[in-house]
């Protein structure tokens, strides 16, 4: 076969689908201009797609997912007409392989997202949209109020919590006044596994910028839940990392890991205009579900060493 006869990759992407049961799948799709031999493995942590008889078209290297099971993908031009997709993983998946054969030729590859569901089938999840009614928290420079963007992470994030398998509770439903009392006593009356409270930071200074995650200081468990989300709420949206600290006023939740997720700083001409997008939104959520989901496997890891 001549090379200018050989299949092009010329785009990859992935994306967290559903089937007609309900059930949660990742997957990647090769795009190419036409079909090409394949092998696919496993190999440690990671999924490899080996191809032949086909070329790179587009930037080699990796590209980060982080969709709570596929950490990044990369593509590498193994020889010239062998390429290596690697699949890297954050916990075990069983894995599906199909193409199709319409242009673009897509060959895919779909991982089983059931170790995630088993992580949160059976938990309880207060998330608290901050603020509400006339409390508009805080304002951006060209009037964007906390109150409205908080409640829109806290419905992206409501969705990813659900498809997963967890209950959740809103301790508002929409624009409505909610005392700091009624928020706590969601959480305690509805025996509560986490409480999620979504927020924005604010500062004079409108050059300050930056995520921050607060928790509570009387559960042991807060502050190793609000690293894990502080992290992967930085992965997704690329921000100054304000660090975590503790807020006292959560004591009252007791032993329940508690934390408060300053999301951006509102005050900031940026991460104003940032906030505007859904796409900014949904990121926001899929960091914060990352982040819980990581704190929870780490849980069940722990839990499988006492034992």
């Amino acid at each position: 076969m001549s090379s200018g006869k050989i299949p092009r990759i010329t785009n990859i992407w992935s994306k967290v689908v559903e089937n007609e049961d309900g059930l949660l799948f990742s997957r990647v799709v090769i795009e190419s201009t036409g079909a090409f031999e394949t092998k696919v493995k496993r190999q440690g942590g990671k999924i490899l797609l080996e191809g032949s008889g086909v070329m790179a078209n587009m930037p080699l290297g990796p590209v980060e997912i982080n969709d709570g099971l596929i950490r990044r993908v990369s593509l590498d031009q193994a020889g010239h007409d062998r390429i290596t997709v690697a699949i890297e993983t954050e916990h075990p998946a069983a894995f599906d392989f199909g193409v199709t054969g319409e242009l673009p030729v897509r060959t895919s590859v779909t991982l089983e997202r059931s170790f995630i569901t088993r992580l949160f089938q059976g938990k309880k999840i207060v998330i608290d949209p901050g603020h509400g009614g006339e409390d508009l928290g805080g304002r951006g420079p060209v009037n964007l109020v906390e109150k409205n963007v908080v409640m829109r992470i806290a419905l992206n994030l409501k969705k990813l919590f659900e498809q997963a398998g967890a209950e959740v509770i809103l301790t508002r439903q929409e624009d409505q006044a909610v005392s700091p009392t009624e928020r706590m006593k969601a959480a305690k009356d509805q025996n509560t596994c986490i409480f999620v409270s979504i927020h924005t930071n604010t500062d004079q200074n409108n050059k300050v910028s930056g995520a921050a995650v607060l928790y509570s200081s009387s559960s042991r468990d807060s502050a190793g839940l609000a690293g894990h989300v502080k992290e992967e709420l930085l992965k997704k949206l690329k921000l100054v990392d304000r660090g975590i600290r503790k807020k006292k006023e959560y004591g009252i939740l007791g032993s329940i890991p508690a934390i408060e997720v300053e999301v951006v700083t509102i005050t900031n001409w940026v991460e104003e205009g940032l906030l505007r997008s859904p796409t900014v939104h949904k990121k926001a959520a899929e960091g914060i579900f990352n982040g819980v989901k990581n704190y929870l496997a780490g849980s069940v890891r722990q839990q499988e060493v006492l034992v």
